[in-house]
């Protein structure tokens, strides 16, 4: 198993993204800094639950390979488990506009309002109109945590923050078991 990958926006001023992906435990745990130079601060990281949670905070990431694409681009993919409940989770980057794109799925046996992805920051928070990104200021430097859209299903996830936590929440109604939920986010440095 490998213990911990990185993937890395960061822009030809050598400053922007880096997530670093590290094994805790039971699951891979996912660190976003803001680089500059060689200077980093740490912007946020995945709250994570325990073996116990049958809805952990975040997706269970248990098992991940980094595949290397042309012009600096990766992804990483990664899946895992919890209780009934199957995620997979792609990260990728994008150095030209020191973006990271994550792109989330969850095939879930039954109905949870605890379905998301949660991060952790010391940093201040701003929410960017209607609940669809906020902004996380390090070191002097805004980077955003923006929706993107899943398509055609006419719905918008949402973004909440409280006492320093960002939780990315799905908004797809389900009716029938087992369905699959999916959400997309960015960051931007």
């Amino acid at each position: 198993m490998i213990e911990t990958q990185v993937i890395e926006a960061i822009g030809a001023d050598d400053t922007g993204l880096r997530a670093t992906l590290a094994w805790v435990e039971d699951r891979y745990v996912q660190y976003i800094d803001w680089v500059a130079g060689t200077q980093t601060f740490r912007l946020m990281e995945s709250v994570e639950g325990t073996a116990d949670d049958f809805w952990p905070p975040s997706p269970v990431l248990q098992t991940l390979s980094v595949e290397n694409r042309s012009q600096q681009r990766q992804v990483a993919l990664m899946m895992g488990m919890a209780g009934k409940n199957h995620w997979s989770v792609s990260i990728e980057n994008d150095p030209q506009e020191r973006k990271l794109t994550f792109d989330v799925a969850c095939r879930i046996a039954e109905a949870s309002s605890k379905l998301g992805t949660q991060y952790r920051t010391s940093s201040a928070i701003t929410l960017l109109g209607e609940d669809h990104g906020v902004e996380v200021t390090v070191a002097g430097r805004r980077c955003q945590v923006m929706l993107e859209s899943t398509g055609g299903r006419g719905e918008s996830d949402v973004i909440r923050h409280r006492n320093g936590i960002i939780r990315i929440i799905p908004t797809k109604e389900l009716s029938t078991f087992p369905d699959t939920i999916c959400w997309k986010y960015s960051l931007f440095g």
